[in-house]
């Protein structure tokens, strides 16, 4: 199975529209997905979901939005 590849733009992009609830779900659930296969075809697509996630919730954060 190949690596897949995330949009990063447009990933960011997503996250603005995402709720505080979707955006955490996210993050949990794309940690555990990375935790059940570290070496999977998607680990890396994961690991970047749970990055924007989470730099939108301290965006978030530190602009009160």
């Amino acid at each position: 199975m190949e690596k897949q590849e995330i949009n990063h733009g447009e990933y960011q992009r997503k996250t603005r529209k995402m709720s505080l609830e979707a955006l955490r779900f996210t993050i949990r659930d794309a940690g555990e997905a990375i935790a059940a296969m570290p070496d999977g075809a998607k680990a890396g697509y994961y690991a970047d979901e749970i990055n924007y996630c989470a730099m939108e919730l301290n965006r978030r954060k530190k602009f009160g939005v």
